[in-house]
């Protein structure tokens, strides 16, 4: 099997370390090109110890360089992808966010698109991998009504078997949407706060804005119960109590301090827009996206 990795910060980075164990995998690396390419990613990860100068068995500059490599099965995407999807390309979405599947399986209609959703807890500096929190995928389906049932989920358990190994947990999710909807009431809350605020989680706490948080997570479980999603009380505390003891920064914080685009619209702006749709009020969900 042959693997593309679009995007290489902390999730990308060590999506690629685990697909190249077991595929053929090429890692775009923009950014970061020159020292990659030389010296390889560093990595300091809580799984898989401390790996010096990996690179995975092809390193691209950007999209482009990246096709004339040839096709690719699974193209794993943190960023856009043409023109790398071929007929045969099976899409795999590992950005944070609700409702991020539509534009794709639109866009592709005779492609398999699955949802992969990502509780690792990983930053990339400059080549550089921190990863503090167990590596976890959950990989499942946006239905695409063009395709049968049966090829979509063989297609997600094939990636599955792919990423995992005896370091990580990788697991075919049926029910995707609540896992999406889950990690959204840490992401649209924590991840946001803290980048409005411009610190870490263990610096959020102590200042106090957890109470800011929690009225945050309350609307994130209010939007997602009008869209068919049923997600339990206790999990604001594991949300909050999920980076315990770790000055762990967000994704948005990091991509403001390096100065890079934030993915504020699928992991905040197309939850306002449900609650808008379904007269959910989230006053401070929608400050949050104006700010």
């Amino acid at each position: 099997m042959r693997c593309v990795v679009v995007g290489s910060g902390g999730v990308g980075s060590m999506a690629a370390y685990a697909l190249s164990l077991n595929s053929e995998t090429t890692a775009i690396v923009r950014s970061d090109y020159d020292q990659v390419s030389k010296h390889g990613f560093s990595i300091d990860s809580v799984d898989y110890g401390t790996i010096e100068s990996f690179k995975p068995q092809h390193i691209a500059r950007s999209i482009e360089d990246a096709t004339q490599l040839g096709k690719y099965d699974y193209i794993v995407v943190e960023e856009l992808i043409e023109p790398l999807v071929s007929a045969e390309s099976i899409i795999v979405l590992v950005q944070n966010g609700i409702d991020i599947g539509a534009p794709f399986v639109e866009k592709y209609p005779k492609n398999v698109v699955l949802s992969g959703v990502s509780m690792i807890s990983s930053t990339n500096y400059s080549g550089k991998i921190t990863h503090v929190g167990h590596d976890e995928l959950m990989v499942g389906i946006f239905q695409n009504p063009a395709l049968e049932d049966k090829p979509q989920e063989m297609a997600a358990k094939t990636f599955v078997d792919l990423y995992k190994n005896d370091k990580n947990d990788c697991v075919f999710d049926e029910n995707v949407k609540l896992t999406r909807w889950r990690k959204l009431v840490y992401n649209a809350t924590l991840n946001t706060v803290c980048t409005l605020t411009g610190v870490d989680v263990g610096r959020l706490e102590l200042f106090g804005g957890m109470d800011l948080v929690r009225k945050a997570m309350r609307e994130v479980l209010n939007v997602a119960k009008s869209d068919g999603v049923d997600l339990p009380e206790d999990i604001m505390e594991f949300m909050i109590r999920s980076d315990d003891g770790n000055y762990y920064e967000p994704s948005m914080l990091v991509d403001i301090r390096k100065g890079n685009y934030i993915e504020l619209e699928v992991i905040l702006g197309n939850a306002v827009r449900i609650a808008e749709r379904n007269g959910v009020d989230a006053p401070l969900s929608h400050w949050c996206t104006t700010c």
